[in-house]
């Protein structure tokens, strides 16, 4: 009677001291970071355009949390970016590059707001800003202190086009095309051609009309190649 009189004090006394060590644990709240993980995992799982607002919200959450995390206005840029809201994802790119990145960051944060800045300004036609913004990243990869291919992190799971370093420069090559600039629209062409080729013979008069019709096509004729890979 005695022994299980000890072995119930026992019991109760474990399950009072498991009951206070509970009571003591404070309740996880998410970070900035939490909120912007979880923002990229609906970004790369996008199936329809309309889920990008459902990412956007998530990313709003995490600057609502932290107003310096840059990661947070990255991926506001990128879903705002895939919605065609083409000025408010350049507004939190551009507010995004005035915070430094989080000592927790695996990606080079910074070079994906630069990529995104040149896509969403050639596609509302700001041609020589997306040149200016594809250079700082391009001038960075082949720099000699980092890898000269970059692609981005968050690549959507369910699209073959992975967005990369050869996307970057078909987009500069259009704006240098757009804003006359053929000459230097031939050099980032060459680029391309030569990484995907491993040579490239391609050097079109752009003095001529009939050269600069050639790039036109070729220009076109890589996006599309692009786009699906």
């Amino acid at each position: 009677m005695m022994n299980n009189i000890k072995k119930y004090a026992i019991i109760l006394f474990v399950l009072g001291w498991v009951l206070t060590i509970g009571s003591c644990r404070k309740q996880y709240e998410a970070t900035e970071q939490d909120m912007s993980n979880y923002g990229w995992f609906l970004f790369e799982k996008a199936a329809i355009k309309s889920d990008y607002t459902e990412s956007k919200n998530w990313f709003l959450e995490s600057i609502n949390e932290d107003t310096t995390y840059m990661d947070g206005y990255n991926g506001l840029g990128w879903s705002f970016g895939k919605l065609t809201e083409l000025d408010s994802s350049i507004y939190y790119f551009e507010k995004g590059l005035n915070f430094s990145e989080s000592i927790y960051d695996t990606t080079n944060i910074r070079y994906e707001i630069w990529a995104g800045l040149c896509f969403a300004s050639n596609a509302k036609g700001q041609d020589s800003i997306a040149i200016i913004w594809g250079d700082s990243l391009v001038d960075a990869l082949t720099s000699g202190l980092t890898s000269t291919t970059w692609m981005f992190s968050h690549n959507n799971t369910n699209s073959n086009n992975k967005i990369n370093h050869l996307d970057l420069r078909i987009t500069i090559a259009a704006s240098h095309f757009a804003e006359g600039e053929f000459t230097n629209s031939v050099t980032h062409m060459q680029t391309i051609l030569t990484e995907l080729s491993s040579s490239s013979t391609f050097n079109p008069d752009v003095n001529t009309v009939s050269g600069r019709s050639e790039l036109a096509v070729w220009i076109d004729s890589l996006q599309t190649i692009l786009s699906t890979q």
